[in-house]
């Protein structure tokens, strides 16, 4: 009984997480057709969506994809003059680097959490 108490909070720690990640992950796959950099802006609200959840996280390796995906989303000291809200500001800002590491790191992290929600459902 102990056992299947703590599946099921392992699971219901990461499920969310996991299912906004997994939304992220498919947001950034091309194509874009409202354009790459609304596909950014997404996937960084999909991330900030679950931002509680992933505090929850006690993995080392998963904590530093976490901190390395909020480095990249970022927006203290940006303006948005024209309203069209920090995250596509920030979306513009991107190097191709950025792109590529966060694109790459939502997939690691997503990844993660699936195993951890699906490891524990077949337990």
């Amino acid at each position: 009984m102990r056992r299947e108490a703590s599946c099921a909070m392992t699971i219901m720690k990461y499920m969310y997480p996991a299912e906004k990640l997994n939304q992220a992950r498919r947001t950034l796959m091309a194509p874009h057709p409202e354009g790459e950099t609304a596909s950014f802006a997404d996937a960084f609200g999909l991330c900030s969506a679950c931002s509680k959840g992933l505090d929850q996280v006690d993995d080392e390796l998963a904590r530093d994809w976490i901190k390395a995906i909020r480095k990249i989303m970022e927006t203290s000291g940006l303006d948005d003059p024209e309203r069209r809200g920090l995250y596509v500001v920030r979306a513009e800002q991107l190097t191709l680097d950025e792109k590529s590491a966060f694109s790459r790191i939502v997939d690691e992290l997503a990844s993660w959490l699936n195993r951890r929600v699906f490891a524990e459902n077949d337990a």
